[in-house]
């Protein structure tokens, strides 16, 4: 239905049945709206709930006794340790001086009073008195010799050990390869010198190859020295070696 308000103009007016579902339609949509709201107000409260819940369970699961844990201090036993402290050795005893005096007499009157007196001198006797040791296992005094010597295997030359002295000689043989192959040089070898000054446990630290390695420690096995000694004794020494090869030109 048209209503005519103006000249040119024309407003449109609803009907009856029109604002009737206009009406039923806005109030369709607001129930709906409010029942979405209930509905998120529900799923909130579930959700805090559940929330509180799984707190509450982790709580008690990583703080099952909170507040009764108690930390027991480890004992452990003390360990002094004294530094030994030699004792003081005796002093010397000062001589005791006793002076004898010879018995007074009665005083008998001077016949010659001008005459002077002679001085009679006094006797004097020193007494030793025999010192009492401190300590019966304590000995003052300087060792008699060095110290003793432990076998703790070969020692190497140097210091209080000297070197022993070569007393037989091998040449080694030259290889006939090295000899072709004109390699000259030389062979560094350690030998241990034993007690009776013969030469064992060989072994190569700087070698040529070609069979001049063998030769070396073949004549170096051969060789003799004097036994070295130390403090009296004799002992095993590390020596080093040097072989040379060389081809006569």
């Amino acid at each position: 239905m048209a209503e005519k308000n103006q000249p040119g103009e024309i407003t449109q007016v609803p009907s009856q049945g029109q604002a009737d579902g206009q009406e039923e339609f806005w109030q369709e949509t607001a129930a709906m709206s409010m029942a979405d709201a209930d509905a998120d107000k529900q799923s909130m409260k579930v959700a805090w709930i559940g929330a509180l819940i799984f707190h509450f369970l982790l709580f008690i699961t990583v703080f099952p006794s909170m507040g009764g844990v108690t930390f027991q201090a480890e004992e452990r036993e003390a360990v002094v340790i004294k530094r030994y402290k030699p004792p003081t050795p005796p002093k010397e005893q000062p001589k005791k001086k006793i002076v004898k005096k010879t018995a007074s007499r009665v005083p008998i009157p001077d016949p010659t009073p001008d005459e002077p007196e002679p001085i009679v001198a006094e006797e004097v006797e020193y007494i030793e008195e025999a010192e009492v040791p401190i300590d019966a296992d304590f000995v003052v005094g300087m060792p008699t010799g060095g110290p003793p010597v432990i076998d703790t295997g070969p020692m190497r030359v140097g210091g209080e050990v000297q070197e022993p002295e070569k007393i037989h000689h091998v040449n080694p043989e030259y290889p006939e390869l090295a000899r072709r192959a004109r390699v000259e040089g030389f062979v560094v070898l350690q030998a241990i010198i034993d007690k009776q000054g013969n030469v064992s446990d060989l072994e190569v630290l700087r070698g040529l190859g070609l069979g001049l390695d063998t030769a070396a420690q073949d004549a170096v096995a051969q060789w003799k020295y004097t036994p070295t000694f130390y403090n009296g004794r004799p002992v095993d020494v590390i020596l080093t070696v040097t072989v040379v090869f060389q081809l006569v030109k």
